[in-house]
């Protein structure tokens, strides 16, 4: 007999055992109950918690992106313009649905370089790239992002330029409704 089956039986002597055995249990599971409840909270509470720059992986997929300097670029650069192709993009989606393309650009140079990523005058609203600026690594490639949502029927064309002040990568763009 556990000394809480002793107490019960004590302060009530005209109980049955089974019933005093089953008091005992619900006693038990509410003990265990609580607990689980406690940890419950704690997790929650711990959930809760505002994340900092560094804690945060939206922050932390962007690492190393940051630029040196503070400038603008469209005064530095001028307007886009494209310039040697690196290649061709090619993307197929469906009307009003997004299709994505990965694109690796390391700086050519030693060191890091503050960029802009954007887009030519003729290029339709279908196209974006994430990031649009940032600094390029000559260690670590930056991973761009093209996504094209067309609006319209058919082929839309443009050109993705890469800038920094050593070096522009141009790319045409061909987007269109599969």
């Amino acid at each position: 007999m556990t000394p809480v089956l002793r107490r019960l039986m004590s302060e009530r002597p005209e109980m049955d055992i089974a019933r005093a055995q089953q008091l005992e249990n619900w006693a038990n599971q509410q003990e265990v109950r609580a607990k689980n409840q406690q940890l419950k909270e704690m997790t929650e509470a711990f959930d809760e918690a505002t994340p900092s720059a560094e804690e945060d992986w939206r922050a932390l997929a962007k690492f190393g992106v940051e630029r040196n300097e503070e400038f603008d670029m469209d005064e530095t650069f001028g307007e886009v313009q494209a310039g040697d192709l690196e290649g061709v993009i090619e993307v197929t989606s469906r009307l009003n649905q997004i299709s994505a393309y990965d694109l690796s650009v390391k700086n050519e140079y030693m060191g890091f370089a503050d960029f802009r990523a954007s887009f030519t005058p003729e290029t339709p609203s279908d196209w974006t790239v994430e990031p649009t600026e940032g600094s390029l690594t000559s260690r670590e490639p930056t991973n761009f992002i093209l996504r094209f949502r067309p609006n319209n029927p058919g082929t839309s064309e443009g050109h993705l330029v890469i800038e920094t002040e050593d070096f522009k990568k141009t790319w045409k763009l061909v987007g269109s409704t599969g």
